[in-house]
């Protein structure tokens, strides 16, 4: 009889410690989603915050009567497409700086003259070397994609007056060069 209770007690002792520790791990787990709880608000209240820096700054551009295109204010961005048209005046004009974010390779066909030559994946080292000098910037690449993530990287690193050529230089009838490429 001794050894029935004592397998009972054993028994019983087993079944509290397994409890014990499916506790414990629930308690780890609520902690866990707790945290994780925490992570996903805070990543949604900063991403709510630069969604409202845009809309600032874009109703200062309207304030400003500066131009601002429906897809910008739709996409909740602060550069605007140019066309080849429109690309071409500026540059004639020669009041816009020009950046290509092409790779060097693609920049040995010709650049447009006067580009600031900064591949798309040296851009984040090397944003300082682009003038903040109040004139337009003209972002170009091959066709328009690269160059629109470049303007949306150097407006979040406070670039204003940011212009992407949608067509890139597959699309440019204007003057061109052959590049001095570092």
């Amino acid at each position: 009889m001794e050894y029935a209770a004592l397998a009972v007690a054993l028994l019983a002792l087993i079944v509290a410690l397994s409890a014990r520790a499916k506790a414990g791990g629930s308690s780890k787990a609520i902690e866990d989603a707790t945290a994780d709880a925490r992570r996903r608000i805070e990543n949604a209240n900063a991403e709510r915050e630069r969604e409202l820096d845009v809309l600032r700054k874009t109703l200062v551009m309207v304030a400003r009567n500066e131009q601002v295109s429906d897809e910008m204010i739709l996409e909740g961005r602060l550069w605007r497409d140019v066309n080849t048209q429109d690309g071409i005046a500026l540059v004639t004009s020669g009041r816009a700086n020009v950046v290509d974010v092409r790779t060097r390779q693609e920049m040995a066909a010709g650049i447009i003259p006067g580009a600031l030559l900064i591949p798309l994946d040296e851009l984040e080292a090397r944003a300082k070397e682009i003038p903040r000098n109040g004139r337009t910037t003209i972002v170009y690449c091959a066709s328009g994609g690269r160059s629109a993530s470049a303007c949306e990287y150097l407006s979040r690193e406070g670039f204003e007056n940011l212009v992407n050529l949608e067509s890139g230089f597959s699309g440019w009838n204007g003057p061109s060069t052959m590049p001095g490429v570092r």
